[in-house]
């Protein structure tokens, strides 16, 4: 690795993008991170040479790709990588880009991002998933919901658990059916809910070959289903998974999957083609390996390390622990963010999370849809690049 290299991360309010930009610097690397938030918080890290505000990707993304081609332009930008959906833009539009993306080819993303799709591969792979029915009307989720026991359904294109409808468990009784509306455009999967225990996964890809691995479970869970907590765990089958499906599509950038695990071995849920939490659980100079080399050998993340987001274990209501426990967990699990060498970040982080809760609350929508609403991408077709659009 290189010294020299310069490496644009993208979507800086990202939390993994702090990880990110961290792990990077270990490389060494010069690092500019960009977002259409100035406050975002990788931004402020002490390892960012510089910062930009773009278009935001998701209502412009011509003027998104053609922010990001100027800075690429104008800064000598080696790398660009997305920490993000808003990299799915720049995929869709690669050639416009005058440097290589550190992100599989569009055609994969989509595959891969839209649940439905992920559940055909599964079954194609051999793999196990819940039975699910792909529905596009109110009335067919009413009908297919009918045909389980216990179900669960949500947006084909969704992220988080932010849309999550239910009849069983924590969740259940969270929205109403009638509080959802799927079309042919935006399909639901409604699928068998599947009892067990939730695990996710963390990987560092290159040319299909997984560079990087990390297995971990959520240990604290916010109102909403993502993980404030979370801890790494023995792999119990998700890195030959990871290989697997990588290998098919000769995949490069981050990948992340969730699972659920039972008695009888463990079930696919969904790929987010993107980085996840796990980066923070990751040493920093193997993600800086991975993403700007090749090692020789595949790295796996140890059982046992933690980490949490303390912002939101003190915001109300996001977490329901008792005193004494919230207590024990902020004196004893290292935050995401708060770093003696790089303190700025921590600090954005709690201006963040009070700027998106007043967006929320001021649109009357959710603190997920608030936060990455205008960076994610729903499946919705994009526009041809225009004829007399730069670059």
């Amino acid at each position: 690795m290189s010294g020299d290299r310069h490496v644009l991360v993208t979507c800086g309010r990202f939390h993994p993008a702090t990880g990110i930009v961290r792990a990077l610097h270990q490389g060494p690397c010069r690092i500019d991170v960009v977002d259409s938030f100035k406050l975002a918080t990788a931004m402020h890290s002490n390892a960012v040479d510089k910062l930009h505000v773009a278009a935001a990707a998701a209502p412009d993304p011509v003027q998104y790709v053609q922010d990001i081609a100027q800075i690429v332009q104008q800064r000598g930008i080696d790398l660009v990588v997305p920490s993000y959906e808003d990299g799915f833009f720049l995929a869709r539009y690669a050639d416009k880009i005058p440097a290589p993306l550190f992100a599989p080819a569009f055609d994969t993303i989509a595959c891969l991002h839209d649940k439905a799709r992920f559940i055909e591969l599964c079954a194609d792979l051999g793999l196990p998933a819940p039975r699910t029915e792909v529905v596009a009307s109110r009335d067919d989720l009413r009908t297919a919901a009918g045909q389980f026991d216990a179900f669960v359904a949500r947006p084909a294109y969704s992220r988080g658990g932010m849309v999550y409808l239910t009849n069983h468990g924590p969740r259940a009784g969270e929205i109403s059916l009638d509080d959802c509306d799927p079309t042919a455009e935006n399909p639901w999967l409604v699928q068998e809910y599947v009892e067990g225990n939730d695990a996710c996964s963390f990987s560092v890809v290159r040319n299909g070959r997984v560079l990087v691995h990390c297995v971990y479970e959520p240990t604290i869970q916010a109102s909403g289903g993502f993980s404030v907590q979370f801890s790494s765990i023995e792999d119990f089958g998700s890195l030959e998974v990871t290989s697997a499906i990588c290998a098919r599509f000769n995949y490069t950038g981050f990948i992340a999957f969730d699972f659920r695990r039972t008695p009888d071995g463990f079930v696919m849920i969904e790929c987010n083609p993107r980085s996840s939490a796990g980066v923070f659980l990751t040493p920093k100079i193997w993600v800086a390996d991975a993403v700007l080399g090749e090692p020789s050998e595949t790295r796996i993340v140890e059982p046992g390390a933690r980490r949490q987001y303390d912002a939101f274990l003190f915001r109300p209501g996001m977490v329901q622990l008792p005193a004494r426990q919230l207590v024990r967990e902020l004196l004893t699990t290292p935050d995401v963010y708060i770093s003696a060498e790089d303190m700025l970040p921590a600090l954005y982080f709690f201006i963040n999370l009070r700027h998106w809760s007043k967006r929320a609350e001021r649109e009357h929508i959710e603190f997920g849809q608030a936060f990455v609403g205008d960076v994610s991408w729903d499946g919705a077709p994009m526009p041809d690049w225009p004829a007399n659009a730069d670059p």
